[in-house]
C-alpha cells in the first residue's frame, strides 16, 4: 500500500514537471526555439588566431596564418604559402586578432573584445573534418558527427549540440597520426556588446 502511495505521488509529480512545462512553452516563445535547437545538431563553429607558431620535431618552428589542415600537411601563410608535413609537427599554438563572421562580413577583433566562457576543451576530431567557411580569416566548422570525442569523453556533449551565437576560438593543435585524429584546444566565447 506504501509502495502504491510513493508511485502515484512519483507519477503526479512527473505529470505536473511535463504539463508545466507544455505552459510555459506555449507561454514563452522562446522556449520553442531551444526546443527546436535541441533536435537539430548543428556544426561546431571555430575562429582560428591570425597568428599561428607551428613547433617542429627538430626544434624549429615556423610562424604564419593558417590557411588549409588535411590528412598529410597543413598550409601556412606569412610572406608565401609554405606547406609543412604533419608528420613533422609537435603541435601549433594560436594567439592574436580573431575574424568573427557577421550576417554580412566577418569583423576582426581582438582577444579582449571577445568574452570567454567557460574553460578550454579538447575536442579529438577525424582528421578531414574541418571545413573552412573563410579559410583566410580562419573561420571554419566541425561537423558534430565528425567529433570522436571532448575532454576524455566519447563523442559530442548534449551541451555542444546548440553552439547559438557562441564560437571556439583555438588555443592549440595537436595531432595522433596514427588515428588520423586532430586534436583542437579551443575555448567558447561569445562577443560582449
Amino acid at each position: 500500500m506504501k509502495i502504491t502511495k510513493i508511485i502515484i505521488i512519483f507519477l503526479v509529480a512527473c505529470l505536473t514537471v511535463v504539463v508545466g512545462d507544455i505552459r510555459q512553452t506555449i507561454a514563452n516563445p522562446k522556449l520553442i526555439v531551444k526546443t527546436e535547437c535541441k533536435s537539430t545538431v548543428q556544426p561546431i563553429p571555430f575562429s582560428f588566431p591570425t597568428n599561428a607558431r607551428v613547433v617542429l620535431k627538430d626544434g624549429d618552428s615556423r610562424s604564419g596564418t593558417v590557411i588549409d589542415i588535411n590528412s598529410q600537411d597543413i598550409t601556412i601563410k606569412k610572406d608565401r604559402i609554405v606547406p609543412e608535413a604533419i608528420a613533422n609537427i609537435v603541435r601549433i599554438k594560436f594567439k592574436g586578432d580573431i575574424w568573427w563572421p557577421e550576417s554580412d562580413k566577418p569583423i576582426s577583433f581582438r582577444g579582449d573584445e571577445v568574452e570567454m566562457k567557460g574553460p578550454p576543451r579538447r575536442f579529438q576530431v577525424r582528421m578531414d573534418s574541418l571545413e573552412w567557411e573563410d579559410a583566410e580569416k580562419g573561420i571554419a566548422v566541425i561537423k558534430p558527427e565528425a567529433v570522436v570525442g571532448v575532454d576524455e569523453a566519447k563523442g559530442l556533449p548534449r551541451d555542444m549540440k546548440c553552439p547559438g551565437k557562441s564560437r571556439y576560438i583555438v588555443s592549440e593543435m595537436e595531432f595522433e597520426l596514427e588515428q588520423q585524429i586532430l586534436i583542437i584546444t579551443a575555448t567558447s566565447h561569445s562577443r560582449t556588446e
